[in-house]
């Protein structure tokens, strides 16, 4: 059952949400790589699924009524991944890098409208400019809506609402292209209802983390 969402990062390292494996064990957990239509034999590259050797959940990750705190995990591969047209690691940005006003790419399976049943079969990008965090506080409070954005989360997405992460997308990448190379800017996290008016998208800030997620990659 595809769960969440989650990026390449290394031959044997895939960054995803704390929130989709703090509680899952290392042999309950696949990753699929190199799909594109889920359950689909007919496209030209093929998807390829791996175990999982080890999970690291970032040391301050914290379940929360609001947005879920430091929500970051790096999973561990059982064995190395060959690098191919359809496959192959995202950048991660340099330390304390903030990206505003930009825009970046969400990409998942998830759901197409808030509380939805129903998923794509094929995988869905929209595009959407990161925003100051105060900003996005002030956007949630006009809704009735009192969330902290805290210095390890990033907000992107329009005050008119349309384009969105949502249910289903948690784990999966906010990427950003510059010079010619994405980079992993964000992991979809949290948010109230999905693409509404005045309640961007939530997202794990890799920049804040980046020197520990690099550490992860080393210690397993």
């Amino acid at each position: 059952m595809y769960r969440c969402g989650g990026s390449l990062i290394s031959r044997r390292h895939v960054v995803t949400a704390g929130h989709c494996v703090a509680r899952a064990q290392p042999r309950h957990v696949r990753v699929t790589l190199g799909d594109y239509v889920i359950n689909s034999a007919a496209e030209p590259l093929p998807a390829y699924t791996f175990g999982v050797r080890g999970i690291k959940v970032h040391p301050l990750f914290k379940f929360t009524p609001q947005a879920d705190r430091f929500d970051v995990a790096v999973l561990t591969l059982d064995r190395n991944v060959h690098y191919m047209p359809h496959i192959a690691p995202i950048c991660l940005p340099e330390r304390g890098s903030d990206f505003l006003g930009q825009y970046g790419w969400a990409a998942g399976w998830g759901a197409l409208s808030p509380g939805s049943r129903l998923r794509p079969r094929t995988l869905q990008a929209v595009d959407v400019p990161v925003l100051d965090n105060r900003v996005c506080e002030r956007w949630h409070r006009a809704n009735g809506i009192n969330v902290v954005i805290y210095p390890e989360m990033l907000c992107a997405g329009y005050r008119g609402g349309g384009k969105d992460s949502c249910q289903g997308d948690s784990g999966g990448p906010l990427m950003l292209e510059r010079a010619g190379r994405w980079y992993l800017i964000g992991v979809v996290s949290a948010g109230y209802s999905c693409a509404s008016r005045g309640q961007p998208g939530i997202y794990h800030r890799v920049a804040h983390t980046v020197d520990w997620i690099s550490h992860a990659t080393t210690q397993s």
